[in-house]
């Protein structure tokens, strides 16, 4: 016998997912509803971004616009006001507290939700899958022996982890290599040379934890361009206007024409005294349609000769930071390196690593006494060791971005299976939405889909709900804490 109660399950608790928790629950649902959240961590709300590691890591964006919801604008600068009289809406505040203001955020959202409306938790990872019925519900297996049948099914699984380069195929089972830099244990005060690989804002949150623990470590950074992220501002935004596709020509476009659109978006916003950043601003507005006007060829195109200038104008560290690494490198505790890895090798409890300078032919090493992998996410979900992931690409329910920006989505993130048909009841909320949206790392772009999702979620008609099948967490058992 089937339950009149239709279940809705995210996989995953980090921000997407919680968010799209939050909304759901405050959304009107006309039958009773019951929203599970799969998330094997201690605690929802907080995923890799967000979790209290011991480090002070700060967030990249002014408190002022770090809502988690589009229709407050100002929700977690007043949150963080409560928590402390001396924080400002200018600031760029602490991640931790930002973890424990999602955390609130959806404990809120589950206690003022109406009694047909429950939130649940599942303490384990989905392993698998299944789509019993292409109309109908989703059989998702968990690594607890459990299994949960439910109407629509939503991934929220965030980034694939890191993957090694092949230049470290020789030590990745070495201790001195590591491969995950949120890992519990991934830096220690023992190291007095690291070599750090990448040179985005994962560095530099690495670079700072690691000289904090260590006074006198000294630091190697190489990236095949060797740029840093710039800087954010503290200062209000310019009150400025401007629009990239009115600068787009008409129809399909190519890489050079976006860059074209964007520099004189850019002259535009100059004229009105903003600067560059403004400019970045009113560019991802718009990225999302100009992305989809370009064709395969010209994405390609883009990520080989304009993503890493992008990259680096966009994804901005907080100014304290900025000014950290300044001092680091002007002391020459941080280098810099723009290069090419060629071969790692142990030499004893130390890692040997040769590297090429970009423009040059000679090879340099470095003897280092750690090795830690800063490149950010694999999005080549092919060799992804994910296993949810891996399970969903074999079943054909899934396939990756033939670019490697993540999953291919239809609508509100329908996954599009093996045979391009998009999903009815199974879609993927979170970054790697980059694939079809490009913009689609930073909260605002995030929250905005989410409630969209939540919306679509709850105008899908499902002719009968899903059975419950296996126990679930009350919301008490939630660990918010």
């Amino acid at each position: 016998m089937r339950s009149p109660t239709r279940t809705i399950a995210i996989i995953g608790a980090g921000f997407s997912g919680t968010v799209l928790a939050v909304n759901l629950l405050r959304l009107v649902s006309a039958q009773p509803l019951r929203i599970v959240v799969i998330e094997s961590r201690a605690q929802v709300g907080r995923g890799v971004a967000y979790q209290d590691d011991g480090h002070p890591h700060l967030l990249n964006v002014p408190a002022a616009r770090m809502s988690a919801q589009s229709r407050d604008p100002t929700q977690f600068a007043r949150y963080a006001r409560a928590r402390d009289a001396s924080y400002r809406a200018d600031q760029f505040l602490p991640r931790r507290l930002y973890g424990e203001y999602l955390q609130a955020l959806l404990q809120n959202a589950a206690q003022s939700a109406p009694a047909h409306v429950r939130l649940e938790r599942i303490d384990a990872r989905a392993e698998q899958i299944f789509c019993i019925d292409p109309r109908g519900p989703q059989l998702v297996i968990l690594s607890n022996q459990q299994h949960l049948v439910a109407d629509d099914v939503v991934l929220a699984c965030g980034d694939p982890p890191p993957a090694a380069p092949a230049s470290a195929a020789a030590i990745t089972g070495h201790g001195a290599y590591v491969g995950d830099p949120f890992s519990r244990g991934a830096l220690g005060p023992e190291a007095e040379t690291v070599l750090l690989l990448g040179s985005g804002l994962t560095m530099a949150d690495v670079t700072l934890a690691t000289a904090s623990l260590n006074p006198s470590v000294r630091i190697h950074a190489i990236s095949r361009h060797g740029l840093l992220p710039q800087a954010q501002t503290s200062a209000p935004a310019a009150s400025v206007t401007g629009d990239l596709l009115s600068y787009l020509p008409p129809g399909v476009i190519t890489a050079r024409a976006l860059l074209r659109a964007f520099r004189a978006l850019l002259t535009d916003v100059e004229r009105q005294q903003g600067d560059w950043r403004d400019a970045v601003n009113l560019a991802r507005q718009g990225a999302a349609v100009a992305w989809q006007r370009l064709s395969l060829p010209q994405r390609a195109r883009f990520l080989r000769h304009l993503r890493s200038r992008w990259d680096v104008h966009r994804h901005r560290m907080p100014p304290e930071s900025d000014v950290r690494l300044k001092a680091l490198r002007q002391s020459g505790q941080l280098q810099l390196h723009a290069g090419y890895l060629l071969s790692m090798s142990e030499e004893a409890e130390r890692i040997r690593v040769h590297w090429r300078e970009r423009g040059s032919q000679s090879t340099q090493s470095l003897l280092v006494d750690r090795v830690i992998n800063c490149t950010g996410t694999d999005r080549r979900l092919t060799q992804t060791p994910h296993r949810l992931l891996q399970a969903l690409m074999a079943e054909g329910l899934a396939t990756p971005d033939p670019l490697g920006l993540g999953l291919r989505t239809a609508e509100h993130g329908a996954l599009i299976d093996r045979e391009g048909r998009a999903a009815q009841h199974l879609f993927y909320v979170g970054p790697m939405l980059r694939a079809q949206h490009w913009e689609a790392t930073a909260v605002a772009e995030l929250r905005a889909h989410a409630e969209g999702l939540a919306q679509a979620l709850l105008r899908i008609s499902v002719s009968q709900s899903a059975p419950l099948v296996a126990p679930a967490g009350r919301l008490d058992q939630l660990a918010f804490k």
